[in-house]
């Protein structure tokens, strides 16, 4: 889906909000940019707290307001549902999506699994066709989880995390695929799952990694900060430590997929700072991301995946 260069939607407030993790008011500036994916000229900030050192936006997008940051028309994270591909594109998009059930499998063997922020539902597509597995979405917003549930029979919740209407113990695995880092009050979210999560089920959470490779090359453009989306990002440390608070005790962390794209994405960012978006960047753009780009570029990603550096880290925590 390509974008082009957009004026802030007008309905965006800001508002300065302490640290929810620890409530300090400390923020120290680390990265700054506009908005690389909507566009305008609103400049953005992410900060390290002085209080506990999780990396949070301030000032931030305001919770009634932020949804005009996520247009159903145009935000690259709501992809074409997968049934609709062609068919070496749907087995390449499939490859990683099994990757991400055989995570949940690994550590649960059945059950019924929430998948938070779905999208247009390929997560919980895959999953209901696992033996013994069932599964649904929560997302936002309405038109993508319609568009879900027309193409692909998916089912899905309108609400935010927080409010979506489910009874105690509902879930053998609830699943964030880089949401956990969009999503306001960490420390609510996460009682949340310890109350949807039977005994024994997990969560897993694949989140930016403050530790990659490519933030230090990368700098302000990094994807992981994705400004003005992103509104936490945890030190491995220090999500474990807070994960444990609510009895989730973390059995797994690696880099599993995701790092070709976001490297790509990340450089294609500075290209396009320095070139604008024209003709050329485009054909840039469809070069990095092509297959045989991805298949060159392997061995590469294979070893900073294999040594925990990769732009995306997923981690497994049970209850």
């Amino acid at each position: 889906m390509r974008l082009e260069p957009a004026v802030m939607p007008p309905g965006v407030v800001l508002e300065h909000a302490p640290c929810e993790v620890c409530g300090a008011d400390q923020p120290v500036p680390i990265a700054w940019r506009t908005d690389l994916f909507l566009g305008g000229t609103r400049v953005y900030t992410m900060n390290r707290c002085g209080g506990c050192g999780v990396v949070y936006q301030h000032p931030r997008p305001t919770a009634a307001t932020i949804h005009w940051l996520y247009p159903e028309d145009t935000y690259p994270e709501y992809v074409s549902s997968l049934v609709t591909e062609r068919p070496l594109r749907r087995l390449v998009r499939r490859y990683g999506l099994r990757k991400r059930a055989g995570i949940v499998r690994r550590h649960v063997a059945a059950g019924c699994l929430l998948d938070v922020g779905s999208s247009t539902g390929d997560f919980v597509w895959e999953m209901a066709r696992c033996p013994g597995w069932s599964a649904l979405g929560v997302d936002i917003s309405p038109g993508v989880l319609r568009y879900a549930r027309d193409t692909a029979g998916v089912a899905g919740v309108v609400a935010t995390f927080q409010r979506a209407p489910f009874p105690d113990g509902s879930f053998a695995a609830i699943t964030m695929w880089n949401v956990f880092e969009h999503l306001y009050d960490p420390r609510a979210i996460i009682a949340e799952v310890a109350r949807l999560l039977q005994p024994g089920g997990v969560l897993v959470v694949t989140h930016p990694n403050l530790d990659s490779l490519d933030r230090r090359l990368f700098g302000h453009m990094w994807i992981g900060y994705e400004l003005p989306r992103h509104l936490y990002l945890f030190p491995s440390d220090r999500l474990r430590a807070l994960m444990a608070e609510y009895g989730l005790e973390e059995v797994e962390r690696r880099c599993v997929y995701g790092s070709h794209a976001a490297t790509m994405t990340s450089l294609m960012f500075l290209v396009e700072r320095a070139l604008g978006r024209n003709r050329l960047t485009g054909l840039i753009r469809g070069a990095l991301f092509s297959l045989p780009a991805r298949v060159l570029c392997a061995p590469y990603f294979v070893l900073i995946d294999r040594l925990r550096l990769g732009s995306n880290i997923t981690a497994v925590f049970r209850r």
